[in-house]
């Protein structure tokens, strides 16, 4: 038998529908309500980003069902990397609040009035799978007021190609083999090092650099009073023998001024080893930027007197003074340092785990061949000595680092002229 619906029954059934949906809307717009929202400040992708971001989706899954468990939706503000810290400036000036969770990169000290600390309400299981040293870039005045998220240190990689050419088997191991690793790799216009010093300033500027070899020389940048403490055999001695590699280091690199550009010169195969980011290996592995598919090798930075050391990128997440839920932040923050978070963030972002325990997974090392060496490199000292005069003091020591490395300066008088620029900075704070 076929029914035959009339147009009263039609509309009848009709009502009773949009009633059911207009009533199922109400229910959904209620539930929303009762969420409680969380914005999220950070840079957008390729720079390392969190679950749920636009372009760069991992651990969806798993986000999904954190915001379901704790009521929450995460709202994401992103912008690109350069823009980051004069928009944070800004908003923290103007008083109101704007993000619960930002992102922060070295600027820590700097922030630290618009920020509240919170490590030591994390789970001390987490604490103890995080490097000591990534707390070193988000404590001032003996707060820890952030967590970094991805380990990003400087470490050595390798042309094994340009090696094996010069007669050389393996990396080398400190200082001195470093400096005759680059004698014997510099032939038939190929250099031994690349670096880019054409920027004085900042994480991954001359300046950084000579941080890396201040540290392996025993050094730091600053006394227990906060005065410049680098004027010594120390400070001297890691600009001695960056200076030392001049001969056999790409000639412009003096004006090569973001780290992008040597990469350049080391993936086109011209010259034979780089201090560089945990990046560089899928770069240098990717067809499409790189002649050195299969050539490279990385290993743990050369060692000076006190042994090997590096810096780091600063990565981190913080939570801001106005938020208004900072436990269900720190939640938060907490599940982007879940294990299996950063293990798909490795894999599925390219941008390797904080969380030493997920660093050392085979899945990780064996899409990562260098994360064994950074998960090595990691277990030593690494400080980028940051402040929140940051980038005036690291100006200030990398305009002299370059006249050394230029030759308008010997070593300790660019060093004795450092701390003397220096310690005027510090005078202000």
């Amino acid at each position: 038998m076929r029914s035959i619906i009339s147009r009263r029954q039609l509309l009848k059934t009709s009502g009773i529908a949009a009633t059911a949906a207009a009533t199922s809307g109400l229910f959904d717009r209620y539930a929303r309500a009762q969420e409680v929202g969380l914005s999220v400040f950070g840079p957008l992708p390729p720079d390392p980003v969190a679950p749920g971001v636009e372009g760069a989706e991992f651990a969806m899954e798993a986000f999904s069902a954190w915001k379901k468990a704790n009521g929450a939706h995460v709202r994401y503000d992103l912008v690109p990397w350069g823009d980051l810290h004069d928009k944070m400036a800004t908003a923290f000036a103007s008083g109101e609040h704007v993000w619960d969770i930002t992102y922060n990169c070295g600027w820590v000290p700097e922030f630290e009035n618009f920020l509240v600390p919170f490590v030591s309400d994390l789970p001390q299981e987490l604490i103890a799978d995080l490097p000591p040293s990534s707390f070193a870039t988000v404590t001032t005045n003996r707060k820890r007021m952030g967590v970094v998220f991805t380990l990003s240190l400087l470490t050595l990689f390798y042309n094994k190609e340009l090696f094996a050419k010069a007669g050389i088997s393996e990396a080398p191991k400190n200082w001195q083999e470093l400096i005759a690793t680059a004698k014997e790799c510099t032939r038939d216009d190929q250099y031994g090092w690349v670096l880019n010093y054409g920027d004085a300033a900042g994480i991954g500027g001359a300046a950084s650099y000579w941080m890396v070899f201040l540290q392996q020389a025993g050094g730091k940048l600053y006394g227990e009073d906060g005065a410049p403490a680098f004027n010594n055999e120390a400070g001297i001695d890691a600009l001695q023998v960056m200076i030392d590699l001049m001969p056999y280091t790409d000639p412009g690199s003096l004006s090569y001024s973001g780290a992008n550009t040597a990469t350049a010169v080391f993936y086109s195969g011209r010259a034979a080893m780089h201090m560089g980011w945990p990046g560089t290996w899928k770069a240098a592995n990717d067809p499409t930027s790189s002649n050195i598919l299969g050539k490279i090798g990385c290993a743990l930075l050369p060692a000076g007197p006190a042994g090997t050391a590096s810096i780091d990128g600063t990565d981190a997440w913080t939570i801001t003074k106005t938020c208004k839920n900072p436990n269900l932040a720190r939640k938060l923050i907490e599940f982007y340092l879940d294990k299996d978070v950063q293990k798909r963030q490795a894999l599925d972002s390219g941008w390797l785990p904080i969380r030493l325990s997920v660093l050392g997974d085979a899945e990780v090392q064996a899409a990562f061949p260098n994360a064994a060496t950074l998960l090595e490199q990691a277990h030593h000292p690494y400080d980028s000595f940051v402040t929140a005069d940051y980038n005036e003091v690291t100006t200030a020591i990398g305009n002299e680092v370059v006249k050394a490395l230029s030759g308008q300066s010997t070593a300790k008088d660019a060093i004795a002229e450092a701390e003397r620029l220096v310690a005027a900075i510090v005078k202000k704070r």
